[in-house]
Protein backbone atom coordinates (compact mmCIF):
# COMPACT_ATOMS: atom_id res chain seq x y z
CA UNK A 1 0.00 0.00 0.00
CA UNK A 2 1.19 3.52 -0.76
CA UNK A 3 3.10 4.98 2.14
CA UNK A 4 1.28 7.48 4.33
CA UNK A 5 1.84 8.47 7.92
CA UNK A 6 -0.54 8.64 10.85
CA UNK A 7 0.43 12.27 11.18
CA UNK A 8 -0.75 12.97 7.63
CA UNK A 9 -4.10 11.31 8.24
CA UNK A 10 -4.65 13.13 11.52
CA UNK A 11 -3.74 16.42 9.86
CA UNK A 12 -6.33 15.78 7.18
CA UNK A 13 -9.03 14.93 9.67
CA UNK A 14 -8.36 17.90 11.91
CA UNK A 15 -8.28 20.49 9.12
CA UNK A 16 -11.93 21.20 9.92
CA UNK A 17 -10.93 22.29 13.41
CA UNK A 18 -8.62 25.08 12.29
CA UNK A 19 -9.68 28.56 13.24
CA UNK A 20 -12.98 27.34 14.65
CA UNK A 21 -13.92 27.91 18.27
CA UNK A 22 -16.85 25.80 19.50
CA UNK A 23 -19.87 27.78 20.64
CA UNK A 24 -22.05 26.61 23.50
CA UNK A 25 -24.63 29.38 23.21
CA UNK A 26 -28.19 28.16 23.54
CA UNK A 27 -31.09 30.06 22.01
CA UNK A 28 -34.05 29.99 19.69
CA UNK A 29 -32.07 31.03 16.60
CA UNK A 30 -28.66 30.27 15.14
CA UNK A 31 -26.31 32.04 12.74
CA UNK A 32 -23.82 30.78 10.17
CA UNK A 33 -20.80 31.16 12.45
CA UNK A 34 -22.46 29.01 15.10
CA UNK A 35 -23.35 26.38 12.50
CA UNK A 36 -19.71 26.24 11.40
CA UNK A 37 -18.48 25.77 14.94
CA UNK A 38 -21.06 23.14 15.85
CA UNK A 39 -20.52 21.13 12.65
CA UNK A 40 -17.13 19.86 13.85
CA UNK A 41 -17.63 16.32 15.16
CA UNK A 42 -15.17 13.43 14.92
CA UNK A 43 -17.89 11.14 16.23
CA UNK A 44 -20.16 12.00 13.30
CA UNK A 45 -17.24 12.04 10.84
CA UNK A 46 -16.56 8.34 11.55
CA UNK A 47 -13.38 8.35 9.42
CA UNK A 48 -11.89 4.92 8.65
CA UNK A 49 -9.94 2.94 6.06
CA UNK A 50 -12.59 0.75 4.42
CA UNK A 51 -10.62 -1.02 1.70
CA UNK A 52 -7.79 -0.98 -0.86
CA UNK A 53 -7.51 0.65 -4.29
CA UNK A 54 -5.19 -0.75 -6.96
CA UNK A 55 -3.71 1.63 -9.53
CA UNK A 56 -1.58 1.49 -12.67
CA UNK A 57 1.09 4.18 -12.52
CA UNK A 58 3.24 4.99 -15.54
CA UNK A 59 6.49 6.96 -15.72
CA UNK A 60 9.31 7.38 -18.22
CA UNK A 61 10.76 4.13 -16.90
CA UNK A 62 7.63 2.06 -17.44
CA UNK A 63 4.34 1.18 -15.76
CA UNK A 64 3.86 -0.55 -12.44
CA UNK A 65 1.07 -1.34 -9.94
CA UNK A 66 0.65 0.66 -6.74
CA UNK A 67 -1.97 0.61 -3.99
CA UNK A 68 -3.66 3.25 -1.88
CA UNK A 69 -6.25 3.25 0.93
CA UNK A 70 -9.95 3.38 0.23
CA UNK A 71 -11.40 5.65 2.88
CA UNK A 72 -14.92 6.05 4.21
CA UNK A 73 -16.46 8.79 6.33
CA UNK A 74 -19.45 11.05 6.64
CA UNK A 75 -19.82 14.67 5.56
CA UNK A 76 -22.41 17.12 6.99
CA UNK A 77 -23.78 17.92 3.54
CA UNK A 78 -26.98 19.62 4.63
CA UNK A 79 -28.31 21.87 7.36
CA UNK A 80 -31.96 20.91 7.83
CA UNK A 81 -34.30 23.33 9.60
CA UNK A 82 -37.80 22.41 10.78
CA UNK A 83 -40.07 25.13 12.17
CA UNK A 84 -43.83 25.61 12.63
CA UNK A 85 -44.34 29.14 11.26
CA UNK A 86 -43.81 30.07 7.63
CA UNK A 87 -41.24 32.82 7.19
CA UNK A 88 -39.57 32.27 10.56
CA UNK A 89 -36.72 29.76 10.10
CA UNK A 90 -34.31 29.65 13.06
CA UNK A 91 -31.24 30.24 10.82
CA UNK A 92 -31.01 34.03 10.87
CA UNK A 93 -29.23 34.58 7.54
CA UNK A 94 -31.58 32.21 5.74
CA UNK A 95 -34.55 34.00 7.28
CA UNK A 96 -33.42 37.30 5.77
CA UNK A 97 -32.84 35.68 2.36
CA UNK A 98 -36.25 34.05 2.28
CA UNK A 99 -38.17 36.98 3.79
CA UNK A 100 -39.37 38.50 0.51
CA UNK A 101 -40.30 35.11 -0.94
CA UNK A 102 -42.14 34.05 2.19
CA UNK A 103 -44.19 37.25 2.31
CA UNK A 104 -45.49 36.72 -1.22
CA UNK A 105 -46.27 33.05 -0.65
CA UNK A 106 -47.60 33.57 2.86
CA UNK A 107 -50.51 35.69 1.63
CA UNK A 108 -51.74 32.70 -0.37
CA UNK A 109 -51.39 30.17 2.44
CA UNK A 110 -53.68 31.64 5.12
CA UNK A 111 -50.76 32.30 7.43
CA UNK A 112 -48.71 29.32 6.30
CA UNK A 113 -48.88 27.53 9.63
CA UNK A 114 -51.16 25.09 11.36
CA UNK A 115 -52.78 28.08 13.04
CA UNK A 116 -53.90 29.33 9.65
CA UNK A 117 -55.38 26.04 8.41
CA UNK A 118 -59.16 26.11 8.66
CA UNK A 119 -59.92 22.45 7.97
CA UNK A 120 -61.53 20.49 10.80
CA UNK A 121 -58.66 18.04 11.23
CA UNK A 122 -56.23 20.89 11.89
CA UNK A 123 -57.90 21.41 15.26
CA UNK A 124 -56.81 18.00 16.55
CA UNK A 125 -54.25 18.33 19.35
CA UNK A 126 -51.97 15.64 17.97
CA UNK A 127 -51.62 17.24 14.53
CA UNK A 128 -48.32 19.07 14.09
CA UNK A 129 -47.09 21.10 11.12
CA UNK A 130 -43.54 22.07 10.14
CA UNK A 131 -41.90 23.88 7.28
CA UNK A 132 -38.52 22.44 6.29
CA UNK A 133 -35.47 24.01 4.64
CA UNK A 134 -32.49 22.03 3.34
CA UNK A 135 -29.40 24.16 2.74
CA UNK A 136 -25.83 23.18 1.86
CA UNK A 137 -23.65 23.30 4.96
CA UNK A 138 -21.13 26.19 4.75
CA UNK A 139 -18.41 23.89 6.10
CA UNK A 140 -18.47 21.32 3.28
CA UNK A 141 -15.82 22.92 1.08
CA UNK A 142 -13.20 22.98 3.83
CA UNK A 143 -12.49 19.29 3.16
CA UNK A 144 -11.01 20.14 -0.24
CA UNK A 145 -7.73 20.90 1.54
CA UNK A 146 -7.07 17.28 2.52
CA UNK A 147 -6.39 14.32 0.24
CA UNK A 148 -7.63 12.01 2.99
CA UNK A 149 -11.19 13.34 2.84
CA UNK A 150 -13.76 12.72 0.10
CA UNK A 151 -15.40 15.63 -1.69
CA UNK A 152 -18.90 16.73 -0.76
CA UNK A 153 -21.57 16.78 -3.46
CA UNK A 154 -23.28 19.71 -1.75
CA UNK A 155 -22.56 23.37 -2.38
CA UNK A 156 -22.28 25.65 0.67
CA UNK A 157 -25.31 27.84 1.39
CA UNK A 158 -27.21 26.54 -1.65
CA UNK A 159 -30.92 26.04 -1.05
CA UNK A 160 -31.81 22.49 -2.06
CA UNK A 161 -35.33 22.32 -0.67
CA UNK A 162 -37.69 24.99 0.66
CA UNK A 163 -41.09 23.59 1.57
CA UNK A 164 -42.77 26.93 0.91
CA UNK A 165 -41.92 26.58 -2.78
CA UNK A 166 -43.30 23.03 -2.66
CA UNK A 167 -46.31 24.23 -0.67
CA UNK A 168 -49.07 22.49 -2.64
CA UNK A 169 -47.62 19.00 -2.14
CA UNK A 170 -46.16 19.80 1.30
CA UNK A 171 -49.59 20.80 2.62
CA UNK A 172 -51.84 18.36 0.77
CA UNK A 173 -49.67 15.25 0.85
CA UNK A 174 -50.49 14.59 -2.81
CA UNK A 175 -49.58 12.62 -4.81
CA UNK A 176 -47.78 10.72 -2.00
CA UNK A 177 -51.03 9.85 -0.24
CA UNK A 178 -51.90 7.52 -3.12
CA UNK A 179 -48.65 5.56 -3.04
CA UNK A 180 -48.36 2.07 -1.57
CA UNK A 181 -45.93 3.30 1.10
CA UNK A 182 -48.63 5.60 2.46
CA UNK A 183 -51.36 2.97 2.29
CA UNK A 184 -49.36 0.16 3.92
CA UNK A 185 -48.89 0.52 7.72
CA UNK A 186 -45.31 0.04 8.86
CA UNK A 187 -43.75 0.09 5.40
CA UNK A 188 -41.70 3.26 5.87
CA UNK A 189 -41.58 4.27 9.53
CA UNK A 190 -39.24 6.42 11.60
CA UNK A 191 -38.88 3.96 14.45
CA UNK A 192 -39.65 0.29 14.95
CA UNK A 193 -43.17 -0.54 13.88
CA UNK A 194 -45.45 -1.72 15.52
CA UNK A 195 -43.47 -1.49 18.80
CA UNK A 196 -43.11 2.27 18.54
CA UNK A 197 -42.88 4.87 15.82
CA UNK A 198 -42.22 8.58 15.61
CA UNK A 199 -44.21 8.74 12.38
CA UNK A 200 -44.31 7.49 8.81
CA UNK A 201 -42.25 8.79 5.88
CA UNK A 202 -45.31 8.82 3.62
CA UNK A 203 -47.18 10.90 2.80
CA UNK A 204 -44.31 13.38 2.67
CA UNK A 205 -46.10 16.48 3.88
CA UNK A 206 -45.57 18.94 6.71
CA UNK A 207 -48.49 17.52 8.70
CA UNK A 208 -48.07 14.61 11.07
CA UNK A 209 -50.16 13.12 13.88
CA UNK A 210 -47.63 13.24 16.72
CA UNK A 211 -48.14 14.84 20.13
CA UNK A 212 -44.40 15.30 20.65
CA UNK A 213 -43.33 18.48 18.82
CA UNK A 214 -39.66 17.44 18.58
CA UNK A 215 -40.44 14.06 17.04
CA UNK A 216 -42.82 15.73 14.58
CA UNK A 217 -40.03 18.10 13.48
CA UNK A 218 -37.64 15.15 13.11
CA UNK A 219 -40.08 13.20 10.93
CA UNK A 220 -40.73 16.28 8.77
CA UNK A 221 -36.95 16.65 8.30
CA UNK A 222 -36.61 12.98 7.34
CA UNK A 223 -39.43 13.36 4.83
CA UNK A 224 -37.75 16.36 3.20
CA UNK A 225 -34.42 14.52 2.92
CA UNK A 226 -36.25 11.60 1.33
CA UNK A 227 -37.69 13.96 -1.29
CA UNK A 228 -34.24 15.36 -2.07
CA UNK A 229 -32.14 12.17 -2.07
CA UNK A 230 -34.54 9.36 -2.98
CA UNK A 231 -37.63 10.03 -5.03
CA UNK A 232 -38.49 13.66 -5.65
CA UNK A 233 -40.62 13.24 -8.77
CA UNK A 234 -43.37 15.81 -8.88
CA UNK A 235 -41.78 17.83 -6.07
CA UNK A 236 -40.00 21.19 -6.30
CA UNK A 237 -36.35 20.94 -5.26
CA UNK A 238 -32.83 21.48 -6.56
CA UNK A 239 -31.07 18.53 -8.19
CA UNK A 240 -28.08 16.87 -6.54
CA UNK A 241 -26.20 13.64 -7.19
CA UNK A 242 -28.23 11.15 -5.17
CA UNK A 243 -26.16 7.98 -4.87
CA UNK A 244 -23.72 5.64 -6.59
CA UNK A 245 -20.32 5.99 -8.24
CA UNK A 246 -19.10 9.45 -9.19
CA UNK A 247 -15.95 10.76 -10.84
CA UNK A 248 -14.75 13.95 -9.20
CA UNK A 249 -12.17 16.41 -10.52
CA UNK A 250 -9.80 17.52 -7.76
CA UNK A 251 -6.80 19.83 -7.59
CA UNK A 252 -6.41 23.48 -6.60
CA UNK A 253 -5.19 25.25 -9.75
CA UNK A 254 -3.78 28.22 -7.77
CA UNK A 255 -1.62 26.07 -5.49
CA UNK A 256 1.89 27.54 -5.24
CA UNK A 257 3.76 24.49 -3.94
CA UNK A 258 3.88 20.78 -4.73
CA UNK A 259 2.74 19.92 -1.21
CA UNK A 260 -0.35 22.14 -1.28
CA UNK A 261 -1.20 20.82 -4.76
CA UNK A 262 -1.02 17.20 -3.64
CA UNK A 263 -3.04 17.91 -0.51
CA UNK A 264 -5.81 19.33 -2.69
CA UNK A 265 -5.80 16.14 -4.78
CA UNK A 266 -3.98 17.59 -7.78
CA UNK A 267 -0.83 16.57 -9.65
CA UNK A 268 2.24 18.85 -9.57
CA UNK A 269 3.81 19.37 -12.99
CA UNK A 270 7.23 21.03 -13.29
CA UNK A 271 7.31 23.83 -15.83
CA UNK A 272 9.80 23.57 -18.74
CA UNK A 273 13.28 25.02 -18.11
CA UNK A 274 12.58 25.30 -14.40
CA UNK A 275 14.05 23.45 -11.43
CA UNK A 276 11.27 23.98 -8.93
CA UNK A 277 8.49 26.12 -10.39
CA UNK A 278 5.44 24.18 -11.42
CA UNK A 279 1.71 24.16 -11.94
CA UNK A 280 -1.04 22.21 -10.19
CA UNK A 281 -2.97 20.03 -12.62
CA UNK A 282 -6.38 18.60 -11.80
CA UNK A 283 -6.96 14.85 -11.51
CA UNK A 284 -10.04 12.67 -11.64
CA UNK A 285 -10.84 10.79 -8.44
CA UNK A 286 -13.44 8.09 -7.93
CA UNK A 287 -15.88 8.18 -5.03
CA UNK A 288 -19.13 6.60 -3.91
CA UNK A 289 -22.06 8.42 -2.30
CA UNK A 290 -25.04 7.03 -0.40
CA UNK A 291 -28.66 8.15 -0.60
CA UNK A 292 -31.04 8.32 2.36
CA UNK A 293 -32.33 5.51 4.56
CA UNK A 294 -34.41 6.40 7.60
CA UNK A 295 -33.06 3.35 9.47
CA UNK A 296 -29.41 4.42 9.22
CA UNK A 297 -29.33 8.18 8.45
CA UNK A 298 -27.16 10.12 10.90
CA UNK A 299 -28.44 13.39 12.36
CA UNK A 300 -26.58 15.85 14.57
CA UNK A 301 -28.66 18.40 16.47
CA UNK A 302 -27.49 22.01 16.22
CA UNK A 303 -30.50 23.72 17.81
CA UNK A 304 -31.84 23.93 20.49
CA UNK A 305 -29.44 21.38 22.08
CA UNK A 306 -26.04 21.52 20.34
CA UNK A 307 -24.51 18.04 20.26
CA UNK A 308 -21.22 16.53 19.06
CA UNK A 309 -22.93 13.15 18.64
CA UNK A 310 -24.95 11.74 15.77
CA UNK A 311 -28.05 9.62 16.11
CA UNK A 312 -30.73 7.90 14.03
CA UNK A 313 -34.23 9.30 14.32
CA UNK A 314 -36.51 6.80 16.01
CA UNK A 315 -33.68 4.58 17.28
CA UNK A 316 -35.34 4.71 20.69
CA UNK A 317 -38.91 5.45 21.68
CA UNK A 318 -37.93 8.35 23.93
CA UNK A 319 -36.64 11.79 22.98
CA UNK A 320 -32.81 11.48 22.92
CA UNK A 321 -32.16 15.17 23.61
CA UNK A 322 -32.25 17.21 26.80
CA UNK A 323 -35.32 19.32 26.12
CA UNK A 324 -37.69 20.71 23.52
CA UNK A 325 -37.42 23.98 21.63
CA UNK A 326 -39.43 26.78 23.19
CA UNK A 327 -40.40 28.17 19.79
CA UNK A 328 -40.79 24.75 18.13
CA UNK A 329 -37.79 25.28 15.80
CA UNK A 330 -35.10 22.65 15.29
CA UNK A 331 -31.94 22.42 13.23
CA UNK A 332 -29.92 19.31 12.43
CA UNK A 333 -26.88 18.47 10.35
CA UNK A 334 -27.50 15.61 7.95
CA UNK A 335 -24.30 13.55 7.68
CA UNK A 336 -24.03 11.63 4.40
CA UNK A 337 -21.86 8.55 3.82
CA UNK A 338 -18.96 8.76 1.35
CA UNK A 339 -16.20 6.43 0.16
CA UNK A 340 -13.29 7.33 -2.10
CA UNK A 341 -9.95 6.04 -3.37
CA UNK A 342 -6.90 8.12 -2.46
CA UNK A 343 -5.32 8.99 -5.81
CA UNK A 344 -2.04 7.12 -6.30
CA UNK A 345 -1.80 6.31 -10.01
CA UNK A 346 -3.14 7.13 -13.43
CA UNK A 347 -5.62 4.29 -13.99
CA UNK A 348 -7.74 2.63 -11.31
CA UNK A 349 -7.53 -1.12 -11.95
CA UNK A 350 -9.64 -2.37 -9.07
CA UNK A 351 -10.94 -1.56 -5.60
CA UNK A 352 -12.52 -3.57 -2.84
CA UNK A 353 -13.79 -3.19 0.70
CA UNK A 354 -12.52 -4.98 3.78
CA UNK A 355 -16.13 -5.98 4.47
CA UNK A 356 -16.10 -8.22 1.39
CA UNK A 357 -12.81 -9.78 2.49
CA UNK A 358 -14.26 -10.64 5.89
CA UNK A 359 -17.37 -12.10 4.24
CA UNK A 360 -15.33 -14.28 1.85
CA UNK A 361 -13.08 -15.57 4.66
CA UNK A 362 -16.13 -16.33 6.79
CA UNK A 363 -17.73 -18.33 3.97
CA UNK A 364 -14.53 -20.33 3.44
CA UNK A 365 -14.42 -21.25 7.10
Amino acid sequence: MARFTVRAIVSGLLVLLLSIVPSQTLGQTINTAEILSRSVSLDCLNWRISGICIWLKCTLFGCFVVTSPKIAHRIPDFVVSAYPLTGKPPWTEIRSIYSALNKSVNSQLSGGSIAGVTTDFANQESLQFNEVDIVGNPIVKLNQYSKFLCRSEAEPLKSYYHSVLDSLAWRSGLPDALRSEALTPGKREVGIWPTFTWGSIFPRSGFIHQQHAGKAAAVASQRAIDILLNDGKGRIHQNIFKSGEKRVVRGYSKAKTKKSCQISGGRWEILPKSDDRGKCKSQTWLQWVSSSNEKTDQWQMLLPNPSRKCDVFGRTEGWPYRNLAENGSYIWNFWRNYKCCVKSGHILLSEFDFEWMVLVNTCRI
